[in-house]
């Protein structure tokens, strides 16, 4: 979103963000009260989910309608999301999880249960101090978690619910070799901390529900350690979301879709950058833009939703025909599209100039870790598709010439002038 903005600094909090598109946030203040965990005083039933980031977007096997009907069939009294407290007061989470802000909190909110953040995240300027040094490429020499998760085509809604991939997590993180250095060892050890410090999370909220059961949605890497260090919690029962069936039913799933998960996947597959033209599975885009057509047919965020699935099935005169009539055939109100979340990048903006200012402002950019144009609004987006294409140079030039003289910051400006000079082979 603002990464150009952070320069070194960025790369080192990404990297050791576990890649969440959000920069990390100020550590409680030292002169807070530390605190022993909560612990339950009778059995209470934690459940892990170890999600991939945003694959509800990408595969059917894991859409949000899957992990609602699992929630279900556990049926937890809380629900715990990966996002820390500081930035959950200010309704922000990591963009790329939406298994957070766009499953479980909606889930939680659906049924009146709790959602709690049990995330951890250092100091932002003391983490950049400590991991500035070269850096050094490095051989481990074994399969890593990442590797092991590209091994499978499709992998399954509970992969991280496998032995291997326990063993897999624990060789790159707990039981990994001593790296010579500096910053890649400490990214492999801040993964230890952080988790220890997510359990210390999950112990309160089950402390809060003793008795109960609770669940955790988190990103899978983070599930080894958690498990282990919840065993060893009186009266923690670690219970495995594969206890209750991995595969729901055609009809517990068709209850749990949603409008707005349709309208997250449609964006994610046609309209984002993360996935190959070639790898999107049209026909499954094809079904659910026809349920959205057949219950708002003139919507304009669906039709361009429509034209897009033209232009990667090789349809470009019917896309053109979609984007010029939305452009300028017809009169609407713009909005924000409903995926990617605008208010939330504008949250995490706000957030970090209020709590972690650097020398000038953040200003939110045309891009987010979605697409480099993930922040446009519908009618922004019509304009920079006209203003890409060349088949019709009049509005190619039109579109161009209204494109900037929308109520862009400098920074946006800059990048979009940039993606509308580079080559058309470099388009995203």
């Amino acid at each position: 979103m603002f990464w150009h903005r952070l320069k070194h600094a960025a790369a080192v909090l990404v990297t050791c963000a576990a890649l969440a598109g959000l920069a990390a946030s100020p550590a409680i203040a030292a002169s807070d009260t530390l605190q022993s965990p909560r612990y339950p005083t009778k059995p209470t039933e934690v459940v892990i989910i170890g999600t991939m980031h945003s694959a509800q977007l990408e595969f059917a096997d894991h859409s949000p309608a899957r992990l609602r009907a699992l929630l279900n069939r556990i049926n937890p009294a809380a629900v715990g999301v990966e996002t820390p407290p500081q930035w959950f007061e200010h309704d922000v989470y990591y963009e790329i999880s939406y298994e957070s802000y766009g499953v479980a909190v909606p889930w939680a909110r659906e049924k009146g249960r709790e959602v709690r953040p049990v995330d951890w995240v250092p100091d932002t300027a003391e983490q950049v101090s400590a991991l500035a040094w070269p850096w050094v490429e490095t051989d481990a020499g074994s399969m890593s978690y990442a590797d092991l998760l590209a091994s499978w085509e499709v992998p399954p809604l509970l992969f991280a619910d496998l032995p291997e991939w326990h063993a897999a997590v624990n060789q790159t993180y707990a039981n990994g070799d001593a790296d010579p250095n500096p910053y890649n060892e400490a990214g492999r050890r801040y993964m230890l901390y952080r988790n220890l410090m997510i359990a210390r999370e999950i112990v309160n909220m089950a402390a809060d529900y003793e008795g109960q059961r609770v669940a955790v949605l988190i990103g899978a890497a983070h599930k080894p350690d958690l498990d282990l260090f919840l065993a060893t919690v009186p009266n923690i029962v670690v219970r495995q979301a594969s206890e209750w069936g991995g595969t729901a039913t055609v009809d517990e799933v068709a209850a749990e879709e949603r409008r707005p998960d349709h309208l997250a996947i449609l964006w994610y597959n046609l309209a984002g950058s993360r996935m190959p033209p070639a790898a999107v599975d049209l026909a499954r885009m094809d079904r659910l833009l026809a349920g959205l057509e057949k219950e708002t047919p003139r919507d304009p965020e669906v039709r361009f939703l429509r034209a897009r699935w033209h232009q990667l099935n090789g349809q470009t005169a019917r896309a053109l025909s979609i984007y010029r009539t939305l452009a300028w055939g017809e009169a609407w109100t713009d909005r924000p599209f409903t995926f990617p979340d605008l208010g939330l990048a504008q949250r995490t903006v706000d957030w970090w100039n209020a709590n972690a200012p650097l020398d000038e402002p953040v200003q939110l950019g045309l891009d987010n870790v979605f697409s480099p144009v993930g922040n446009l609004t519908i009618r922004q987006r019509v304009l920079y598709e006209l203003a890409l294409q060349q088949a019709d140079p009049t509005a190619r030039q039109r579109a161009r010439a209204e494109l900037l003289s929308q109520p862009f910051s400098p920074t946006q400006l800059q990048q979009l002038q940039a993606l509308l000079d580079a080559p058309a082979a470099a388009q995203p």
